[in-house]
């Protein structure tokens, strides 16, 4: 017999082809094999319970979900699993774990956040200061009888600031003005 004609996996009590999906051959009601048993993952519908292969997502009778997906890892494990199979955490209390983790997290960041926020805000505070500083110290007040207000730009940080700075580093541009 020639490979292509051979026949698919049998059930082992009476010989009959193996579909691969169920545990129990359809024609004997047997196990196909001892390993098909022993790996078996019940049906969670309480109305189906029917015993399928190891390896299949949904039940081949009512087409019911056989695994479970880790709110950790993200992978699928047989739903009659305590663990998951990839990272071994627990499905027991799982989404609340996870949620206790995220706002653990969340405070965590908030505390780094609260830490770094005022040398930030003075680093801030102080280069704006300095742009606009740096701007208006060339600005120059004469004494005098006419109290004259004279401004020369001598290329300052303000100018580089795309405009935004303009009307701070020219002050001189009308507002006292005789």
């Amino acid at each position: 017999m020639s490979e292509a004609q051979a026949p698919g996996p049998m059930c082992a009590t009476c010989g009959a082809p193996d579909n691969g999906d169920f545990v129990t051959c359809r024609f004997c009601r047997n196990p196909v094999n001892a390993e098909a048993a022993r790996t078996a993952i019940p049906c969670p519908n309480q109305q189906c319970r029917t015993q399928n292969r190891w390896g299949k997502q949904k039940c081949g009778a009512c087409q019911q979900w056989l695994v479970v997906q880790c709110v950790f890892c993200g992978s699928l494990s047989p739903h009659n699993m305590s663990n998951c199979m990839q990272c071994n955490e627990a499905f027991a209390g799982s989404h609340q774990r996870k949620a206790q983790m995220h706002q653990q997290q969340h405070h965590q960041h908030m505390q780094q956040v609260n830490a770094y926020a005022p040398i930030l805000g003075a680093f801030a505070g102080a280069a704006a200061g300095s742009i606009v500083g740096h701007g208006v110290s060339h600005a120059v007040w004469h004494s005098g009888p006419d109290y004259e207000y004279d401004a020369y730009d001598s290329g300052s940080v303000a100018e580089d600031a795309g405009g935004f700075f303009d009307s701070v580093a020219d002050v001189g541009g009308g507002f006292f003005d005789d």
